[in-house]
């Protein structure tokens, strides 16, 4: 009988780059020395034998994946319970109480004055609001009146991006190029807020700080929607990176700026547009722009006041600032925070309705994440989730209209689930509204009283519904139990195994070959990405598994995943156990699982591989250039090879600079360590990546071909960061391939 191989694949969430560090196992400390670990199994689900076989060149077709509502989202009406979704080429809206009826198709659309010629699809909703639909077509924004019923304005907005709509008073924000914009509601010509040539400085943009500390818009409307504040940022000092599209003739050459870390970063300031007049203004500079981030920006309720965030750059201080809005001018520090390793701000302060002195703030300065009442002049009133509890608050939801009760994403049940809950900010008492177990995602509907609910589990692939605020399922929207019934299924092991320090419960995920027999020996694919903002081992559809890991399972391979300490939602110590020593204690971690799958029977301890992408493309070549004889075939896509060549933001906060720690990211160079290469090694790239630059992988390939070590190497030259799109399917043949052919 054949011995089958184990592929400990690490990879990850190829759009997040994500990075961590910590001091743990010598790089020459095999493994064999290494106790095994105890493994404890809390749920197993049993496969099923007989079906239809997942195939490569299929594991992209939409109905393997569980189907939502479409375009789904609230009137922003308190006093009304209509909601609008899609289906197929219509609009439908709906209440709670009502049937849905259709609200237009787009051939009806397309025969409004407005519009006057054919669709090619249904516009997108951006925003419903004030007896308005504010429609994206293309680079059009279309405002649909939901009294009349036809579309009372068509702003056609050449090559923009970044639109930003003020619901109340209807005037939109966008990008064009470098420069922002501003369309007033009853106007028919554009204002320029910026008028800069191409030359490192860009107004309005979404990528601000490269999308870190939660970033993900670059203006920001007065509750009134008569002022925008903007980020103004000068990038004119950071190195031009070349990205070169080989498929365009001439060849295309892209210069993006890339801020390395210990290098020169880019200047940010905060601008101030107001719509009637037309004129700037700047907010005073609270620190050096050349060494502060401003993660966050925020109106007071009344627009009289702008709260800004600023964190310098060694992102250990934090200050809450408050500024005038009509100067420009400091007014206050309203508060400051902290910690000797980093503090991360990934969240606005949120104003409480009928307390306009008030607001919350988000913190880990007790350990884990938790939200704090504050008082406009820095006072914190009370912690409003116990600070004390070793939980995650993962995201806040909202506030009741009297602001007595707000409503928050946390992982209060199980790291491994998102909830929702609502805590009374005067009593405290906590209730939880989401009753099954899972990882919901929510949408709350401006009365308080109402929530949409989306959310899948281990049992079930999306269910869509509507929930009250004591947790009550109101209305069923859409539930698709599972789209690979009727498909072989291999079985799932849901596992916990203590940290290499032995002192930390890490969460683990076995697929089974569907025709598992424990007298044999199998191939094992351990799929883990590692760093900090991930999470692959959830409570949601397969455990988080995707379709190709099922595949592989099916196969004949046991596939293997492991979230070892730097990774997200188990708590700041847990995370920081990285700091400033990237790859060590993620690959203790990691070596604790493969110890634990060399003490079963059923594995093939000489057939190991490792695949993983970005952070997992990283850790992918740590573990097989530190336990060469461990993993025979290594994957690794998109891997940051030095970390003095990632950005800025990202890592100074996990490794700090090369200057002030020089021993760390050598330690974490990969260049450091080709001599130990055996075995097979295949790099993947993407030729247009701007996130983990081809810099990366080159050298290392380079330098590979200068001592003499024969790996492989693929680019697919289209793509950035990840391969998506149909050209996935070529992707997971080749890692199929490469396994079968190798292992």
């Amino acid at each position: 009988m054949k011995k089958m191989p184990i592929i400990l694949s690490m990879t990850g969430f190829a759009w997040v780059c994500a990075f961590g560090i910590a001091q743990a196992q010598d790089s020459q400390q095999r493994p064999e020395n290494q106790q095994k670990p105890e493994a404890r199994i809390l749920e197993v689900k049993a496969a099923v034998k007989e079906g239809k076989s997942l195939e490569i060149g299929h594991l992209m077709d939409r109905d393997l994946y569980p189907e939502g509502v479409a375009q789904l989202q609230w009137y922003e009406n308190a006093k009304s319970t209509t909601y609008f979704y899609s289906q197929g080429d219509s609009l439908m809206q709906a209440s709670l109480k009502g049937d849905a009826s259709l609200l237009f198709s787009k051939d009806q659309l397309a025969q409004d004055p407005a519009i006057g010629e054919s669709l090619h699809y249904l516009p997108y909703i951006l925003k419903a609001e004030n007896n308005r639909l504010f429609m994206l077509y293309g680079s059009d924004i279309l405002v649909y009146n939901l009294a009349d019923k036809k579309i009372e304005s068509r702003n056609s907005l050449p090559e923009s991006g970044n639109w930003d709509i003020a619901g109340k008073s209807g005037n939109i924000a966008y990008t064009v190029a470098n420069n922002l914009y501003v369309r007033a509601a009853e106007a028919t010509e554009s204002m320029a807020v910026s008028n800069y040539p191409d030359t490192g400085v860009v107004v309005g943009a979404n990528d601000v700080h490269r999308n870190e500390f939660g970033i993900y818009k670059g203006t920001f409307w007065s509750n009134q929607g008569d002022k925008l504040a903007y980020y103004w940022m000068d990038e004119s000092m950071v190195r031009l990176y070349p990205i070169l599209n080989y498929l365009q003739d001439p060849t295309q050459v892209n210069n993006i700026r890339y801020p390395e870390a210990g290098r020169a970063m880019h200047e940010v300031k905060v601008g101030v547009f107001d719509v009637a007049t037309g004129k700037n203004l700047y907010l005073e500079a609270f620190a050096d722009p050349s060494h502060t981030y401003i993660p966050s920006v925020t109106w007071n309720p009344d627009g009289s006041e702008i709260y800004a965030v600023i964190l310098d750059r060694n992102q250990k201080d934090l200050s809450m600032v408050c500024y005038d809005a009509a100067t420009g001018e400091i007014k206050r520090t309203v508060f400051e925070e902290h910690n000797d390793i980093y503090v991360e701000p990934e969240a606005n302060p949120v104003f409480r309705p009928g307390h306009p002195d008030q607001f919350l703030w988000f913190s880990e300065r007790k350990g884990y994440n938790h939200i704090y009442l504050y008082n406009t002049d820095g006072e914190c009133l009370k912690a409003v989730t116990p600070d004390n509890e070793p939980w995650m608050v993962t995201s806040f939801v909202g506030f009741s209209p009297d602001g007595n009760t707000a409503y928050y994403m946390s992982t209060q049940e199980s790291p491994l689930q998102n909830n929702l809950y609502s805590v009374n900010l005067n009593s405290g008492k906590i209730l939880r509204l989401t009753k099954a177990d899972g990882s919901h995602s929510i949408q709350m509907h401006p009365s308080g009283k109402y929530f949409i609910d989306v959310y899948g589990s281990s049992e079930m692939g999306r269910k869509t519904q509507i929930i009250d605020n004591k947790g009550k399922v109101v209305k069923v929207l859409k539930e698709d139990k599972n789209p690979l019934d009727g498909y072989i299924t291999p079985e799932f092991r849901l596992l916990s195994l203590k940290s290499a320090d032995g002192k930390t419960d890490l969460y683990g995920r076995m697929i089974l070959p569907p025709d598992f027999d424990s007298t044999r020996k199998y191939p094992v694919l351990v799929y883990v990405y590692g760093g900090p903002h991930a999470q692959l081992i959830t409570e949601s559809y397969n455990y988080g598994c995707g379709h190709f890991l099922r595949f592989m399972a099916q196969q004949g391979y046991i596939v293997w995943t492991l979230d070892n300490r730097g990774s997200a939602n188990r708590g700041f110590a847990f995370e920081t156990a990285t700091h400033r020593h990237l790859g060590d204690a993620e690959t203790a971690d990691q070596m604790q699982g493969i110890a634990y799958l060399k003490s079963l029977p059923y594995v093939d301890a000489e057939r190991i591989g490792v695949d993983g992408w970005s952070f997992g493309g990283f850790m992918t070549l740590t573990l097989k250039t530190r336990y060469p004889d461990v993993f025979k075939v290594a994957t690794a896509g998109g891997p940051v090879i030095n970390w003095a060549w990632y950005e800025i933001m990202y890592g100074e906060r996990y490794m700090g600079t090369p200057q002030d720690n020089p021993e760390g990211y050598e330690k974490a160079n990969l260049l450091n360590r080709v001599d130990s290469i055996r075995g097979k090694v295949m790099l993947l790239q993407g030729g247009l990546d701007p996130v983990v630059t081809p810099k990366n992988s080159t050298t290392f390939v380079q330098s590979c071909i200068q001592k003499n070590i024969p790996i492989d190497f693929f680019v697919y030259p289209n793509h950035e960061h990840n391969v998506i799109g149909p050209q996935r399917d070529h992707l997971f043949q080749k890692w199929y391939e490469y396994y079968q052919q190798n292992l």
